[in-house]
């Protein structure tokens, strides 16, 4: 017998998406809108992964360890890697930022399960990109969901693309 989940597990829409009104003629919202479906959650988890990546943030990265800022919206995204090359990039430490970045600012992945791994085989090297792997679990019910993401971070343009592991190799 299959039961309902109780209110408070549902999978609801991120704050920001709670906040925004689409349809703004609209006067009463849908009950679909209330409530995520996993393929949903999986979607909105990567486009604000990706705007997390893509966002400068305002501190250096030494002073996010030392101060309470470091953990606040002021401090929102990754240091700017733009014209760097990848070489020149301590890769272990950009792995670690990335991974407090996405703690600290992506709740619906659970911290326990989260690991970033660059991606540093001879043949995806290039002197201008780095490529990562982000893995972790999405807090769902009944049972957590697995994510397995690829990002490829262009070091000249500064730009972060985030897909879906799978989806890496589609034109």
């Amino acid at each position: 017998m299959v039961t309902d989940i109780a209110a408070r597990d549902r999978l609801q829409p991120s704050l920001l998406d709670r906040l925004t009104d689409d349809e703004p003629g609209n006067l009463k919202e849908s009950p679909d809108k209330r409530v995520l479906s996993l393929s949903q959650l999986k979607a909105s988890v990567l486009r604000d992964l990706a705007w997390l990546l893509n966002t400068t943030s305002l501190l250096e990265a030494d002073a996010t360890l030392h101060t309470p800022a470091g953990t606040s919206v002021v401090n929102y995204g990754l240091p700017a890697l733009a014209g760097y090359s990848a070489s020149s990039i301590d890769i272990p430490a950009l792995e670690t930022l990335i991974h407090q970045a996405i703690a600290t600012f992506e709740p619906r992945i659970l911290r326990s399960t989260l690991r970033v791994r660059a991606r540093t085989a001879p043949g995806e090297m290039n002197h201008n990109a780095l490529s990562f792997e982000i893995e972790g679990d999405l807090w769902a019910q009944p049972m957590p969901l697995r994510l397995l993401l690829q990002t490829d971070m262009d070091l000249e343009s500064g730009h972060v693309r985030v897909v879906h592991a799978d989806s890496r190799r589609r034109p």
